[in-house]
């Protein structure tokens, strides 16, 4: 019991110094509604126009998530890129991925990271992956690595305190892995699946949920909401002193139901068999609840996912055994299912 408490009171001192660390380089504006950035011709804060949008996107959300025409690729050896189906006129409406090839072009998976990810942070997984029979090509989310905004230290837009900038980043983010599903088949891959951590796990659940490609989905530090996460999470705390100055927790959430993760989870459980979900007991960025929640979700609806929680946090999930032990299960449960 001894040692028990006392992994506890270790895993919550990295978690706090690891989140302490993270919030030093973020910040937030003033709060606002951002309609502008979703309809070129809408008001700033017309609130009731977005909640309208959202709520029509939601009604034909493979519509709103399908991009509008066909995107060119440029390949440079293991480097793609392309243009984005969503411009903003800045860096970030370069997309880019990196192939990491296996042996046969036979199955592949997209991998999304976790917010504020460096760019080589997934290099090894994404090698081990192709080591093993699964190619891989890891896409950098918007406003990450080559795409960040000069001047601005993380990738704020993805998560902030403009409504409309956060559903446009996001819904960015689900357009370019869609986009790249096409540019995998496209090269001969027939089985294709999506592994997502963190933010990359809403994003790569809504795709999953979305397109018939995917077979097989790996959820790695997975919630239910995403306003529940910006307004319970310590990664975001900055985000939430903000809105919660102009916005109710209920605007927001019914704002940001459009890439919840929540939202999509009866689609989810109606298109795929097999998805594999990765969890820590003791996550203060992603609270159990709504992992527990999202995951009773899919099994109502028909698809019980296979659920592994470790004793460890967000931050801590990086820690020997528990990313060996997370690369392993992926490996394994993506060489069964694809």
């Amino acid at each position: 019991m001894v040692r028990v408490i006392s992994w506890r009171r270790y895993v919550a001192g990295v978690e706090h110094a690891a989140a302490a660390e993270a919030a030093a380089t973020k910040f937030s504006a003033a709060p606002s509604v951002g309609f502008d950035l979703l309809e070129a011709n809408g008001r700033p804060d017309d609130l009731s126009a977005l909640l309208r949008h959202t709520g029509a996107a939601i009604e034909s959300p493979e519509r709103y998530f399908e991009p509008d025409t066909p995107v060119e690729f440029t390949q440079d050896r293991d480097s793609i890129t392309f243009k984005s189906p969503i411009a903003s006129g800045a860096a970030n409406d370069v997309a880019r991925a990196r192939l990491y090839e296996a042996r046969h072009r036979e199955r592949a998976v997209i991998l999304l990271h976790h917010w504020n990810a460096e760019a080589g942070a997934y290099h090894a997984f994404a090698r081990l992956l192709a080591a093993s029979g699964i190619a891989c090509l890891q896409l950098s989310l918007p406003y990450h690595h080559e795409r960040k905004t000069p001047g601005v230290g993380f990738a704020r837009e993805l998560v902030c305190e403009n409504l409309g900038l956060t559903i446009r980043s996001n819904r960015q983010a689900i357009l370019d892995a869609r986009t790249r599903l096409a540019w995998l088949e496209r090269q001969g891959f027939r089985r294709l699946g999506i592994i997502g951590v963190s933010v990359g796990s809403s994003i790569g659940s809504i795709v999953a949920a979305l397109d018939s490609r995917v077979s097989a989905a790996v959820l790695i530090l997975m919630a239910d909401d995403f306003a529940e996460v910006v307004w319970t999470g310590s990664a975001t705390a900055h985000v939430k002193s903000s809105l919660e100055r102009r916005f109710a927790f209920e605007e927001v959430q019914a704002a940001w139901a459009v890439i919840s993760p929540a939202t999509y989870a009866q689609r989810l459980s109606r298109r795929l068999n097999h998805a594999l979900i990765i969890s820590g007991r003791h996550d203060a960025v992603f609270i159990p609840q709504s992992t527990r929640r999202y995951v009773g979700r899919l099994s109502t609806h028909g698809l019980t996912p296979a659920w592994i929680r470790f004793g460890c946090g967000h931050y801590t999930l990086r820690l020997f055994p528990y990313s060996v032990l997370t690369v392993m299960n992926t490996i394994n449960f993506l060489r069964r299912q694809l």
